[in-house]
């Protein structure tokens, strides 16, 4: 009786290590799962492009979802940034990175009093000066960031649950254009 309880306590304890290994190798893959996913979906997140008023570009895009521990991989980037405003990862709930490009061709004017060509309208200032061939400039932005979470269900007027969030951009200034955009999330 004594053999058959030893021998049975080996094979329990055989299989609790076995299972043990396994539990910790699938725990790996799925972190490194979620952490393939995660790059995947900022690699294939487009930016969707809308016009409102005739000139206002409006950019669309879906939130990135993270778990809070992966969100330390996620912002790796932007650790340095992160250390200089004195936060920590774990202080974030969310971090958006945007990129924006302003270009356009604009008629200058020439003044004769100070051998100057300057332009300006709402967004920009330029002027060239030719006595010391110093070029001014002074190009003004205005974004406004919406996220808003999107309904999994809709009954006439009800809404309910949560399918997930999106970030819409709204460039005021004609002459830029968002070239990129990245928003990530703590999620639960």
């Amino acid at each position: 009786m004594k053999i058959r309880f030893i021998i049975a306590l080996a094979i329990l304890i055989a299989a609790l290590g076995w299972y043990g290994r396994q539990r910790n190798q699938l725990t790996r893959l799925h972190d490194e799962v979620g952490r393939l996913n995660h790059e995947l979906a900022h690699a294939r997140i487009p930016l969707q492009r809308d016009t409102i008023h005739d000139s206002i570009e409006v950019v669309t895009q879906t939130v990135v979802e993270v778990a809070p521990r992966q969100l330390v991989d996620a912002l790796a980037a932007d650790e340095r940034l992160i250390k200089d405003l004195k936060l920590r990862v774990r202080q974030l709930e969310a971090m958006q990175t945007t990129t924006l490009e302003t270009s356009d061709s604009v008629p200058a004017q020439y003044r004769q009093t100070d051998s100057c060509f300057y332009y300006h309208d709402q967004w920009a200032d330029l002027t060239l000066q030719l006595k010391d061939t110093t070029f001014y400039y002074n190009i003004r932005d205005s974004l406004s960031t919406l996220v808003y979470r999107e309904y999994r269900h809709r009954f006439l007027w009800w809404r309910w649950g949560t399918k997930g969030y999106k970030v819409k951009i709204v460039n005021f200034n004609p002459h830029a254009r968002v070239t990129y955009n990245r928003y990530i999330k703590a999620g639960n």
